[in-house]
């Protein structure tokens, strides 16, 4: 018997996980703890920036009509996901970083991209973007909700979660405690050390992928999933 993968980003997100995870073979349940949504932004004058940075394709998805006028500007991307969805939208990406968007920044050539614009969500982590000039546009908020009636059900049984951020990381285990649901029975794919370090100890068994994308942390997933 397989074990079931238990997804729980926000659903674009999620859809596109599940399609891959399905065409591995995989079982997977699909419940999402939080809805992300567009709020309200003030677009900034493009000619004022040098690069634009995008840490989530949730900024494409939820800028709205406004982010066309950005597309004169080169795309600095965190994740072949954000990258993928910067592209299609018509932007032009010339950098792609593999773990963070500070990682990203700090590889940058110290004569590139001096006035950056990041379209980030309402909660983000800080980036220190050293002797840069940049200007934070927050576009979009990610709701944390309870963990929904599929996940429950899942996790009833033993299963392998799929936690894609530090932030639902520190959701789950909160919602896990209000339920009484202990991790024990559970075996927690990490996309990076920083989500694992929030889901904390106490899992069946935790791993963490070698690079912050879906097709590291999916292969981690039909070892496990296939064996159990």
């Amino acid at each position: 018997m397989t074990l079931p993968l238990l997804i729980l980003r926000p659903l674009d997100g999620a859809r596109q996980t599940e399609r891959r995870a399905k065409d591995l073979g995989l079982r997977t349940v699909v419940d999402p703890l939080f809805n992300v949504e567009p709020i309200a932004w003030t677009a900034p004058l493009p000619e004022n920036f040098d690069g634009l940075l995008l840490t989530s394709a949730n900024a494409v998805a939820h800028a709205g009509a406004r982010l066309k006028s950005f597309r004169t500007l080169p795309v600095l991307a965190v994740g072949q996901a954000t990258a993928r969805a910067a592209g299609d939208a018509g932007f032009h990406v010339v950098e792609t970083g593999r773990s963070s968007g500070q990682q990203l920044l700090d590889d940058l050539q110290a004569d590139c991209y001096r006035r950056i614009l990041w379209l980030a969500g309402e909660q983000h982590s800080a980036l220190n973007p050293g002797e840069r000039e940049m200007t934070v546009v927050p576009i979009y908020r990610s709701r944390a909700i309870a963990l929904g009636e599929k996940a429950v059900a899942c996790l009833k049984q033993e299963a392998a979660v799929l936690l894609h951020s530090a932030r639902a990381a520190r959701h789950l285990v909160a919602e896990l405690e209000r339920l009484r649901i202990t991790p024990d029975q559970h075996h927690l794919l990490a996309f990076s050390e920083k989500v694992a370090d929030a889901a904390g100890r106490g899992w069946k068994s935790l791993q963490i992928a070698d690079r912050p994308d879906d097709e590291s942390l999916l292969s981690l997933a039909t070892g496990l999933c296939q064996s159990g």
